[in-house]
């Protein structure tokens, strides 16, 4: 099955990136140009110390990097059915 070929990147997050693959995805922007107006991060604080967890281990698993930027797209913090974190950009 599918699974078993792509069990690398479909269990969670891994302590590292997955290889690299032929073909990779693309993000392709409608505007370049588009500008964003500036929010300061919010979370609500029962999901803070997840949130935390999260950020941690999404960059030593280096999936995320910090960088300097002028914008950036907002990222929600929602809670799920059973109070766990899921997190979405809203681009």
């Amino acid at each position: 099955a599918w699974q078993q070929e792509f069990v690398d990147i479909v269990n969670g997050t891994k302590e590292e990136l997955s290889p690299w693959r032929e073909v990779n995805h693309e993000i392709n922007l409608i505007d370049e140009g588009k500008q964003y107006k500036y929010y300061l991060p919010r979370c609500p604080r029962a999901l803070q110390k997840q949130l935390h967890e999260k950020t941690n281990r999404y960059l030593n698993a280096k999936w995320w990097e910090p960088q300097a930027a002028t914008q950036a797209a907002p990222l929600l913090c929602i809670s799920k059915k059973d109070e766990t974190l899921q997190t979405a950009l809203d681009a």
